[in-house]
C-alpha cells in the first residue's frame, strides 16, 4: 500500500494474508479470499539501506488505494557481501546488511 525509504530504514504499509496457524487468524469475509489484515513491516539497519524503487507507478486495488505489489522475496544475498539480505518486489529492491524485522498488525476492521 504504501513504502517509505530513509537512509537505514525502510517502512512497508501492507495488506498481510494471515494462515490459519497465526493467532489473529479469523475466516475471510464475504467476498474476501483470505484473512487479511493491515500491517507494518519495517526494516532497519546500521548501515545505510541501498534501495531502488521501481519507476512504475503502483497500480489501483479495488478499494481505489495504491498497490505496490508483493514483497515477493528476502533472502540473504551473499553475493552482496556478508549477512546483506535482500527484499524484492513490483515495488523495487533493498539490500540491508544485518537487517532487523518487525512487523505490526493494526486492530481488525469492524464490520
Amino acid at each position: 500500500m504504501d513504502v517509505d525509504v530513509s537512509a537505514t530504514v525502510v517502512v512497508f504499509k501492507l495488506e498481510a494474508v494471515l494462515t490459519p496457524e497465526h493467532p489473529a487468524y479469523r475466516l475471510a469475509r464475504s467476498g474476501e479470499m483470505h484473512c487479511y489484515r493491515r500491517a507494518t513491516l519495517t526494516v532497519r539497519s546500521d548501515s545505510a539501506i541501498h534501495v531502488r524503487r521501481s519507476m512504475a507507478p503502483p497500480a489501483t486495488d479495488a478499494s481505489g488505494e495504491p498497490d505496490y505489489g508483493h514483497i515477493d522475496a528476502l533472502h540473504l544475498a551473499a553475493d552482496h557481501g556478508p549477512e546483506v539480505w535482500e527484499l524484492t518486489g513490483d515495488w523495487g529492491e533493498a539490500l540491508a546488511r544485518q537487517p532487523r524485522i518487525d512487523m505490526r498488525l493494526e486492530a481488525p476492521a469492524h464490520g
